[in-house]
């Protein structure tokens, strides 16, 4: 069976206009399998908090960390828990006057509360907001900054 020049240039066409609308499908209708850990926009999900910090006092015995948070403000006790990580983030050595070409990755080391010093820069993450709060738990992780 021959097919014309016609048959063959309509063909052409119809498979030209099919992939068309079908760029043109996706480009408009977002798939909506994003995952479940992700926000998408207007929808966003506060399950947890973050707060850069300044430690004033630790209480070892009691596992509580009482720090001002860096943008200032009033004291907040951090209670800590067994299931909290703890880390120490320190940069690799280098020269100043001759800095590594592209980025430098802090390296991570598991601490103990007994490494927490006052004066220290911290990083706290925890599961829920913690925003006006004077304590916080269910805290995931704190690291002491470099």
């Amino acid at each position: 069976m021959k097919f014309s020049k016609v048959q063959i240039i309509i063909l052409v066409i119809l498979a030209a206009i099919l992939v068309i609308a079908g760029i043109i499908y996706w480009n408009f209708n977002p798939q909506k399998e994003a995952s479940p850990n992700i926000a998408t926009p207007g929808e966003e999900k506060q399950e947890g908090s973050t707060l850069s910090a300044i430690v004033l006092n630790i209480d070892e015995e009691n596992k509580i960390l009482a720090v001002r948070p860096a943008a200032g403000g009033d004291e907040i006790k951090v209670i800590l828990s067994e299931n909290t990580k703890l880390e120490k983030l320190t940069l690799p050595p280098f020269d100043p006057k001759n800095p590594p070409k592209g980025s430098i990755t802090p390296e991570r080391i598991g601490i103990a509360i007994s490494d927490f010093k006052a004066g220290d820069n911290i990083f706290i993450q925890t599961n829920k907001d913690t925003s006006g709060e004077k304590e916080v738990d269910n805290v995931n992780f704190v690291a002491i900054l470099p």
